[in-house]
């Protein structure tokens, strides 16, 4: 099952709905115990005109009727024991965008789960989480035992990992990659995934949407060059415009360094202050995923080639990019943050 974290619902209103969702169509049996729990999980409930058939709409949930860990567990065991009798092996929840999680929400979840760590050992479920590089930070915040959580750094995608990527999807329609084009197109997108699907997009299309038997060509990846820079500079600006002017300053620095990781105190030399002045905006900018530590002591833009945008907004003769989406045969620098 999956969810989205963030929803104004908050994260156990969001799973229980999505538990709610996933098993209507599951038989009796298994159905009404679960339902039942999954209604009594100290939602709000409203009556919602019963166009639905079921006449229940989820609504926020107040201070009074805040979940309760051993009722999400219930639902947890519930679900689980459901899912046997449908023939399934166990559970696994799915949860994005972890940081923006409700503090009620994301509390509810660590310790239902602690607990079944240590008591449910017959329960097979799991929670696999993504988020941006501060999640375990905005966690931590929440969640007094979150470091012993299994956190799992996501390094740019391989070479190989990026090609299977482009390679697998065109295959199931009947569509080869040759290997010049593959290549172009893997050194693009340079480990970023959203990178891998642009380009991978952008010569699908310019390729004419192909049919089964076709080939994709080294000047369809040049011509889709173009539509995935488009893209980029899209997500580039917005992810500009939402900074505040001192990051602003602070990625205009480490722009001027270069497109790799940069000291802290190479950024604080530039900007002419000390480099604890820099924790504010640093903080910021990762929790935003602008940025990532790369090191002790160092940072590093989180997506390949947003360096060279800041340098053309922010200097009219920008020097040459050293590192930029087409820079053909440079491997990426890793990041530690997911790839968002």
């Amino acid at each position: 099952m999956w969810v989205t974290a963030g929803e104004q619902l908050g994260l156990i209103a969001a799973i229980a709905g999505e538990i709610d969702r996933t098993t209507q169509k599951w038989r009796g049996e298994s159905r009404g115990r679960l339902r039942e729990l999954v209604e009594h999980l100290t939602l709000d409930r409203r009556r919602a005109g019963g166009r639905d058939g079921r006449g229940l709409a989820w609504t926020a949930t107040t201070a009074r009727s805040r979940p309760r860990v051993r009722e999400f567990e219930d639902v947890i065991r519930e679900t689980v024991a459901a899912a046997h009798r449908q023939g399934h092996r166990g559970l696994v929840l799915f949860v994005d965008e972890l940081q923006a999680s409700d503090p009620d929400g994301l509390r509810t979840l660590a310790y239902a789960w602690q607990h079944l760590q240590s008591e449910g050992t017959d329960v097979p479920a799991a929670v696999f989480a993504a988020g941006l590089p501060g999640a375990p930070e905005a966690v931590a915040a929440v969640v007094t035992f979150s470091e012993r959580f299994a956190y799992r750094p996501l390094a740019p995608l391989t070479d190989a990992a990026a090609q299977l990527a482009l390679v697998t999807p065109a295959r199931v329609a009947g569509v080869e990659w040759e290997r010049p084009a593959l290549e172009a197109a893997v050194r693009l997108a340079q480990g970023y995934p959203y990178s891998v699907q642009l380009i991978g997009d952008a010569t699908w299309s310019a390729a004419g949407f192909p049919d089964s038997g076709a080939r994709l060509t080294l000047a369809q990846v040049h011509q889709g060059e173009q539509a995935m820079r488009a893209d980029l500079e899209v997500l580039f600006r917005v992810r500009w415009e939402k900074s505040t002017s001192r990051e602003q300053d602070v990625m205009q620095a480490m722009a001027g360094l270069g497109d790799g990781p940069v000291r802290r105190a190479e950024i604080a030399r530039v900007m002419g202050m000390g480099s604890s002045a820099l924790s504010v905006a640093r903080a910021r900018l990762i929790d935003k995923g602008l940025v990532d530590v790369a090191g002790h002591g160092q940072l590093v833009f989180t997506i390949p080639g947003f360096a060279e945008y800041v340098r053309t907004r922010t200097d009219p003769n920008p020097p040459p990019a050293t590192f930029s989406p087409a820079s053909a045969g440079v491997p990426p620098v890793p990041r530690r943050g997911p790839s968002q």
